[in-house]
């Protein structure tokens, strides 16, 4: 089968070397070559940002909760789920027994194809509610073809743990449609009251932290401690450590001799490479949210040359940070091949020679640069998921010298 070959108006001369993208793509019964040459730019040297450890951290104890529920639906347009799906049935009846308008059996209730039975989640924010606030609650059917025009009866909301048996929120309003072609889910603004107040704990004993499984000796079981998490997208040995410099720096001489003492001649530690532990001093125990708040504000030097690449496949959006490299290689990838093209000397013509497996890398420069390879990709209009696969393969391989991550 004879390839149909796209030549370039020109050729590109490269300071260092190349990268060479030959991309082969098959439509029905004829095969199209695309070469596509690429200059790499030089390396950046390291630099560092100056950031706030509030930043790059959150408080161990503040975190979102999701509360959890099933309440019946009513008000809908013969879309319900009632006539044939007992448990709505069963939720009607009892529905109706509360005001005094008794069902002898399901068998009389059989026609209600205006109800409903559906799933409920409401989330509290992170730093916690008071008993009379409102917050969204979302609204999923069970069998219901259909949500729309429905209002939801008062419902209780619980935490998403068993053991917590109290109503914390109850739920109640007009179900709002948020997109026409997925009817069966839905959000009330402001349908759920909170019940009962949702504090949290930041301040942790040290026995706490041991039963939680931290046995490092410079914990002690008497003394009271604060925990900050790194993000994921910071969370690594070099920023933990840094963090704990950091805050160490700042309580160690604030701490009375004895807590000293106690402390080993430190304030902080990185038990591993997302949690940085700090005992609070004896004077704060009054008053955590000042030294918290202090903390939050201390000036962190952070390299900003790490080495990361995050995927969000929803947004179709790769996100390449610092200097990432890519060592020699080959990859061919559903007839996508990437090669490099030493570096053309001067006053030699710039013939591009087309080629099925060629390595990707220069024996001149040690790894290409990735922002330049996505650009090339980007040019070539290869598809977002191919992107990926290939940018996972080089990393799984241990080609692609970079810290790689997902997010929703």
């Amino acid at each position: 089968m004879k390839h149909e070959t796209l030549s370039l108006d020109r050729v590109i001369q490269p300071s260092a070397f190349s990268i060479l993208l030959s991309v082969f793509a098959w439509f029905r019964m004829r095969v199209a070559a695309v070469v596509a040459l690429v200059a790499v730019a030089p390396v950046a040297s390291a630099q560092s940002v100056t950031a706030r450890v509030g930043d790059v951290t959150r408080v161990q104890g503040l975190g979102k909760n999701t509360l959890i529920g099933m309440g019946l639906v009513t008000g809908l347009k013969q879309s319900g789920d009632g006539a044939k799906f007992l448990p709505t049935m069963q939720a009607l009846a009892q529905e109706l027994s509360y005001f005094s308008a008794g069902v002898e059996t399901l068998e009389d209730i059989k026609d209600a194809k205006d109800v409903a039975i559906v799933r409920l989640l409401a989330t509290v924010p992170e730093h916690g509610a008071r008993e009379g606030e409102q917050i969204d609650v979302h609204v999923s059917a069970y069998a219901a073809k259909s949500l729309e025009g429905g209002h939801l009866l008062v419902a209780p909301l619980v935490y998403d743990d068993p053991s917590v048996t109290a109503i914390l929120a109850k739920a109640v309003g007009p179900i709002e449609i948020q997109d026409p072609k997925h009817p069966t889910t839905g959000i009330i603004r402001g349908g759920a009251r909170i019940e009962e107040d949702v504090f949290h704990s930041v301040v942790v004993s040290g026995a706490e932290l041991q039963r939680a499984g931290l046995t490092n000796g410079w914990i002690r079981s008497d003394r009271r401690y604060i925990t900050f998490v790194l993000a994921d997208s910071h969370a690594g040995w070099g920023t933990a450590a840094a963090v704990a410099t950091t805050v160490d720096h700042e309580v160690l001489p604030v701490l009375g001799d004895e807590e000293a003492l106690a402390a080993g001649g430190r304030a902080a530690l990185a038990v591993d490479s997302k949690n940085v532990v700090v005992m609070l001093p004896e004077h704060q125990h009054a008053d955590p949210a000042s030294f918290i708040r202090d903390l939050t504000q201390l000036p962190l030097l952070m390299d900003s040359n790490e080495a990361r690449v995050t995927i969000n496949r929803r947004l179709e959006t790769i996100v390449v940070s610092g200097d990432v490299k890519i060592s020699p290689t080959v990859v061919s990838h559903q007839g996508l091949t990437l090669t490099i093209a030493p570096p053309v000397a001067a006053g030699q013509a710039g013939a591009v020679e087309q080629q099925v497996f060629v390595p990707l890398d220069s024996p001149a420069q040690r790894g290409s640069n990735m922002v330049q390879l996505l650009e090339a990709l980007n040019r070539l209009k290869v598809p977002f998921e191919n992107r990926v696969q290939i940018l996972t393969t080089l990393k799984q391989s241990g080609s692609l010298h970079a810290r790689v991550s997902e997010e929703s």
